[in-house]
């Protein structure tokens, strides 16, 4: 009878720990972007800053240079913040309340598989992740600890992706995460510049054409 009870517990124990949640990622992650198809082009990084509610990720692009994209998770609203060059400050507003995030998860399926290691000083399990249209398979690993949320491509993942691959056609880019920290961000990151001019998408389009001035 003792036996019977110790096994009982021991179960509601085991699945109790395996219904627990991941929690919101709170701190800095730097992840290393690296070209699979062109091994010529020069390894970038991209930092992702997160105060629970509200993300801000800064990256390399090739042709506005350093940018930042912060975005507010229960608001559903973002700016992607470009510099044209001096003086010429654009925060270009997004909405995404209206998107589908199933459609997303849908462009892929990913199944657990076995594997473990620790990358950028997280403890990651292995996953194995399809892409519906081109049906090329990679393996992930995520971290169990901290909720996939904050990351923009995969958000309906197990956990927080350590190392994973988005497809673009510009090739296949592989993410690793290098390092991270668990020291809240400076809250003022997550703000809007005063010298940055808040514009639409297509108000953006519309000074890149007239040469980054308003007419």
């Amino acid at each position: 009878m003792i036996s019977r009870l110790f096994i009982f517990f021991m179960l509601l124990s085991s699945n109790a720990l395996f219904a627990q949640k991941n929690i919101p990622f709170v701190g800095t992650l730097t992840y290393e972007i690296k070209n699979l198809t062109l091994k010529d082009e020069k390894p970038t990084q991209m930092l992702v800053l997160s105060c629970d509610s509200i993300v801000r990720i800064e990256t390399e692009s090739k042709i506005f240079g350093r940018q930042s994209y912060i975005k507010h998770l229960i608001k559903n609203k973002s700016y992607l913040l470009i510099s044209l060059s001096e003086g010429q400050n654009y925060a270009i507003r997004g909405d995404f309340s209206k998107t589908d995030s199933s459609k997303q998860s849908m462009q892929y399926l990913w199944k657990k598989t076995f594997g473990f290691k620790k990358i950028g000083g997280l403890s990651s399990k292995k996953i194995k992740l399809t892409h519906l249209k081109s049906e090329k398979s990679f393996n992930f690993y995520y971290s169990v600890k901290f909720s996939a949320k904050h990351n923009e491509v995969y958000v309906d993942l197990p956990g927080l992706p350590t190392l994973y691959y988005v497809e673009t056609e510009d090739g296949v880019l592989e993410y690793r995460l290098r390092k991270h920290t668990t020291l809240t961000p400076n809250y003022d990151l997550f703000g809007i510049p005063s010298d940055y001019q808040k514009v639409t998408f297509d108000e953006f389009v519309d000074l890149l054409n007239n040469g980054g001035t308003n007419n």
